[in-house]
C-alpha cells in the first residue's frame, strides 16, 4: 500500500509540474491536474490540501533531490572557502534552470496576493539556509569567518550568488546564460562574501602565466 501511496503521490507532482508550467499558475486547475495524474480530485485533495500546497510541493521535490545535497556536502567539508566555491557553483547551476527559472517568476508574481510566498520561504529556503546558517555559526566560533550574526552572513551570500546572470535570467532580459559567466558569476559572489567575512583570499579565476 505504501509503495501505491508514493507512486500515485509522484504522478500527482509529476502531472502538477507540467500543468502549472503550461496554464502558469492562475489558470492551472486542480481538475485538470487530477486528469493528468488518472484520478480524482478527491483523491487529489487527499495528497495536496491546496493549489498552494501542491505548487510548493512541487518545487520541492526537485529541491530536495538536487539541493538537499548541497547542504550536505558543505557540513562535511571543513575547507570553508572550497565549501563556499563548490556550494555557489552548483546551487547557481540549479537555480538557473529553465523550470526553476518558471516557478520562481510565479512566486513573485503570485506571492503578494496569496500564501505561496509564504509557504515556498517556510517549507524550502528557510530551512536550507538555516542549515547553512548553524555551519556559519561553528565557522565563526572556530576563528574560520569573521563573527557576526549567522543568518544575516547566509543571507548576503545567497543574494551575492543570486547576483548577476541569474537576476538577468529571472527578468527575462537574457534568454540563457553560458557556463562560464555562472562559473565566473559563483567564483565572484565567494570572493566578495570571503573578504568580508575575512574568509581568506579567494581567486575570481585562475591565475594565467605571466606572458
Amino acid at each position: 500500500m505504501r509503495v501505491k501511496s508514493e507512486k500515485r503521490r509522484l504522478a500527482i507532482l509529476e502531472a502538477g509540474k507540467s500543468v502549472f508550467l503550461e496554464r502558469g499558475y492562475d489558470a492551472a486547475s486542480m481538475a485538470e491536474v487530477a486528469v493528468r495524474a488518472g484520478g480524482s480530485k478527491q483523491t487529489l485533495y487527499h495528497y495536496f490540501g491546496s493549489k498552494e500546497a501542491l505548487f510548493v510541493a512541487v518545487m520541492l521535490e526537485k529541491g530536495a533531490a538536487q539541493v538537499g545535497p548541497l547542504f550536505d556536502s558543505f557540513h562535511q567539508n571543513q575547507d570553508l572557502r572550497a565549501a563556499l566555491a563548490d556550494f555557489a557553483i552548483k546551487f547557481l547551476r540549479f537555480i538557473a534552470q529553465d523550470e526553476i527559472l518558471g516557478f520562481r517568476r510565479v512566486i513573485y508574481a503570485e506571492g503578494p496576493r496569496s500564501d505561496l510566498g509564504k509557504l515556498f520561504f517556510e517549507n524550502g529556503r528557510k530551512p536550507g539556509l538555516s542549515r547553512l546558517a548553524e555551519d556559519f555559526a561553528v565557522a565563526m566560533d572556530e576563528g574560520r569567518m569573521r563573527r557576526a550574526d549567522p543568518w544575516r552572513a547566509v543571507v548576503q551570500f545567497h543574494a551575492l550568488i543570486e547576483a548577476g546572470p541569474f537576476q538577468r535570467l529571472l527578468e527575462g532580459a537574457i534568454a540563457s546564460a553560458p557556463d562560464a559567466d555562472l562559473v565566473e558569476a559563483a567564483a565572484a559572489a565567494v570572493e566578495t562574501f570571503a573578504r568580508a567575512y575575512d574568509i581568506g583570499s579567494v581567486a575570481l579565476s585562475p591565475a594565467s602565466d605571466p606572458a
